[in-house]
Parts: C-alpha cells; sequence; structure tokens
C-alpha cells in the first residue's frame, strides 16, 4: 500500500503496510516500522539489538463504512552496553501510550459526541460503550482537569442529581466566568474538600459565595471561608417561603368547618403564590380577599421553636410575615446587625 495514502489517512509516519486482510466489515493492515533505533535512549550507546516483539491491534479511522484495525508488530530493542539496562519496546507515535486506538480514531469520536450520545457513538463506530467512555473521560481530563483558580473571587456551590435520588455531585462554579471549577462526589460537605485545599494552597481571596440553604454547604463555607459575603439563592429562599405558605393553608382548610369558606381556601393555592403585580387584579382580588381576610390570618402563627437549620427557620419567618401582610396592620421587625460583613439575601 502506497505509504502517502498511510500518512493521509490514518497519520502513518514512519510505517509500512506489509499486506491487508478483509473480514467481513472490517479491514486489517498489517504494519511494521520502517526505521529501527540506532542509539539507545538511555546511555546513548550506538548499538541497539532486537529483543523479541509483541503484536498488537489498534482501532483506527473508519473508511468507506467498514472498520479499520491496524496490526502492528511492535519490537523490543536491548541496550548491549554492560552498563545500561535498557529493555523496552518502541514508541508508537499514533497512539496514546497503551491504548488500543489511534489518536486520530479518538479525535473522531470526541467530534461525533458533540451531536451523539456515546451509545450511538460506540455503535456507529463498532466498539464498546466502555471504549467511547474512555476516550471521552481522556479529552475532558486533558483539557479541562484541573481547571485555573488564578483571579476566582466570587464562587457558586451546588448540588446535582446523576442518578436522582441514587447518585449525586457537588458542583463548583466562578460566578463571573460560567466555568465548572470543581466537581465533588455526593452532595456532602466532604465533597468540597479537595477544592478548599486548593484554595488554601493557592491562597485565594474568596469575596462571595452564593449556595442554596443546605446544612452541609452553610457549614462548609463557615469553617473555610468565615470573612466572605454567604448570599444564598433567591430562588430556594423564595421556595422554601411558597411551601411553607402552601402548608399554612392546607392546615387552615383542615380546620375549617363551614363549607363555602373551605371551598374559598381550597381554590386560592396559584392565588396566593402569583406576582405581586398579578394578585390584585379585579380578576383576583375578591377572591384573595375573602381568602385571606377572615380565614388564613387567623390560622398564621410565628412561634418561637427550635430549627435544625437556618433555611427552616428563614423559610418559617418569611411565610408567616407574607401571610400577615394582608392585615389591615402590617407587621414590622426590629433587626439589629450583629455582623455587617454577613448578609443573606
Amino acid at each position: 500500500m502506497n505509504s502517502s495514502f498511510l500518512y493521509h489517512a490514518w497519520g502513518l509516519y514512519h510505517h509500512k503496510c506489509l499486506r491487508e486482510e478483509y473480514k467481513g466489515n472490517t479491514i486489517i493492515l498489517h504494519i511494521e516500522s520502517k526505521r529501527a533505533p540506532k542509539y539507545c535512549p538511555k546511555c546513548g550507546h550506538p548499538h541497539l539489538v532486537k529483543n523479541g516483539f509483541r503484536t498488537r491491534d489498534f482501532i483506527s479511522l473508519p473508511i468507506g463504512g467498514k472498520k479499520v484495525i491496524l496490526r502492528m508488530k511492535v519490537r523490543r530493542y536491548k541496550c548491549k552496553c554492560a552498563d545500561c539496562d535498557y529493555d523496552c519496546q518502541e514508541r508508537i507515535s499514533f497512539a496514546p501510550s497503551s491504548h488500543s486506538y489511534t489518536r486520530r480514531f479518538a479525535r473522531y469520536g470526541v467530534n461525533l459526541l458533540k451531536g451523539m450520545t456515546l451509545k450511538d457513538t460506540a455503535h456507529l463506530l463498532g466498539v464498546s460503550w466502555d471504549t467511547i467512555k474512555e476516550i471521552h473521560t481522556y479529552h475532558l481530563e486533558y483539557h479541562y482537569a484541573p481547571p485555573s483558580l488564578e483571579g476566582v473571587d466570587s464562587i457558586g456551590i451546588d448540588e446535582f442529581a446523576v442518578r436522582k435520588g441514587h447518585v449525586y455531585k457537588t458542583i463548583v462554579v466562578d460566578l463571573k466566568s460560567g466555568r465548572i471549577l470543581h466537581v465533588g462526589q455526593d452532595k456532602a460537605a466532604d465533597a468540597l474538600a479537595g477544592f478548599w485545599k486548593r484554595v488554601r494552597r493557592k491562597k485565594l481571596d474568596i469575596k462571595y459565595i452564593a449556595t442554596d440553604l443546605s446544612a452541609a454547604f452553610i457549614s462548609s463555607v463557615l469553617e473555610n471561608c468565615p470573612k466572605a459575603v454567604h448570599v444564598f439563592d433567591h430562588f430556594h429562599v423564595v421556595k422554601l417561603m411558597n411551601e411553607k405558605l402552601d402548608e399554612i393553608r392546607r392546615a387552615q382548610y383542615n380546620m375549617e368547618k363551614d363549607i363555602n369558606k373551605r371551598k374559598v381556601l381550597k381554590g386560592t393555592r396559584y392565588l396566593l403564590l402569583r406576582n405581586g403585580a398579578d394578585i390584585f387584579d379585579k380578576e383576583y382580588k375578591t377572591r384573595l380577599d375573602n381568602a385571606v381576610n377572615d380565614e388564613l390570618k387567623n390560622g398564621v402563627q410565628i412561634e418561637h421553636t427550635r430549627h435544625r437549620s437556618i433555611g427552616g427557620f428563614a423559610a418559617n419567618l418569611m411565610a408567616a410575615m407574607a401571610a400577615y401582610s394582608f392585615l389591615p396592620k402590617k407587621p414590622s421587625l426590629n433587626i439589629e446587625i450583629i455582623e455587617r460583613e454577613r448578609r443573606i439575601a
């Protein structure tokens, strides 16, 4: 086979094809190196001798819809110098380390993954799912790990489900650039241990940290960045407040004995959770007044109790305040700022 074709099709620079073999939908090219090394790479001695060989198969770029296998005699060389113990196989330039596929095949697989799933890519290329996953993992680790922390001063921490209810991971992102800085196993405080270690090693001055109301995240931030401004994600704060407000509505509904009043309360769930401007439209105002002024306000109480998390306390407090705000006389809070550097938003 022409050497130029080997080079342009599969990136084989210093190899020659001994013969071709066809098996079903697979083309097997038997190749070997054109040149043998003359000098020992360890001591520089000019005499290397062959010391056996090993036949290896490498998956390469498909051609004409057929799978291509490069079958190579990988020779082993030994140095004749008495003071040198060099005894290694020849270097394979077209394949990464000990992998069973070529570099061009790996790049082709990564490009396909931009628009296809791992399963579909593996099926198209005629290889196992594990092979494509290995290629993808190697690519991500080479290009994106570990990400630089240079100039990072604002971060966001959250968890996401790999398999909902079973496998969770914790992610840290740069809030300014959107780059992923760290992915930890599980959603406990230990998932951030590696990230905080890098922060201390780089001596970063993190000024702002955004998280949800997770107790694990709160304790981790207080322990590792006590001077940073800790901002609670407003989405989770509003979500918890809405849930508590709905609990109050259901509790009042269950306590009410009057059938007509129960009907009023039953249809107020989405009415109470609407945007502020929409609540006071004529279509909703009458129902809202009936639900709040006579029923809901009587069942709303702010209780002083023991809360296991600051998130639960804040949600209960704000939900009660939201319900009380419909009263003619609005409540007020006397807040004393203890730490000016820390605020909840």
